[in-house]
């Protein structure tokens, strides 16, 4: 039997989901004592994209799997067709929204300067302070119940990346957890 160019590009193609559910598999054992340990994935990308852009119709622009209090949730990013940039989060074990946020280009766009109180330097002297290491991208969030944020990502000290939010209001730290993976990148 010879087997055709098309039929070789085909099982290729059949085979990519595997090869990249190996890879992060052999990624998540290499880095095992590194990496948090989180409940299993019930729900993955598939089934929480579509209900995110059943609320924000748009382009998905990144997608975040992250622990928050133990059990796993999809940050999906996503550039709506109303203008707005949301930050949306799909639970990991229901596949229901837990969050939706609206971000921001700048501090300076209207909708987050006029309700933060604490400048973005202050806000990443906070950050750094309870988590060293280099950062690596800002967002500036307005939180579900009106309260703005910064949103830090920062890669640490031994390579691994988290996300923090610092209290645009108070200055407090709202939340820091891992990026366990992370798919495309958001422009800056």
């Amino acid at each position: 039997m010879h087997l055709h160019r098309t039929t070789r590009r085909r099982t290729l193609h059949e085979a990519l989901p595997l090869v990249a559910a190996i890879s992060v598999l052999a990624f998540w054992s290499a880095g095992a004592a590194a990496v948090p340990k989180i409940p299993k994935v019930s729900v993955g990308i598939e089934k929480c994209i579509p209900t995110v852009l059943a609320k924000h119709p748009g382009t998905v622009l990144q997608v975040v799997l992250k622990p928050e209090d133990g059990k796993p949730v999809w940050e999906i990013e996503v550039d709506g067709k109303d203008g707005k940039l949301w930050d949306v989060e799909c639970s990991g074990a229901t596949g229901k929204i837990v969050e939706s946020e609206q971000r921001f280009k700048s501090a300076d766009e209207a909708g987050f300067k006029d309700k933060a109180k604490i400048s973005e330097a202050d806000a990443t002297k906070i950050a750094l302070a309870k988590h060293p290491g280099k950062v690596e991208r800002v967002e500036y969030e307005i939180e579900a119940d009106g309260t703005p944020v910064y949103e830090f990502d920062i890669e640490l000290a031994n390579g691994d990346d988290i996300r923090v939010e610092v209290d645009a209001v108070t200055g407090k730290l709202h939340e820091a957890h891992a990026e366990l993976i992370e798919i495309g990148r958001l422009p800056k």
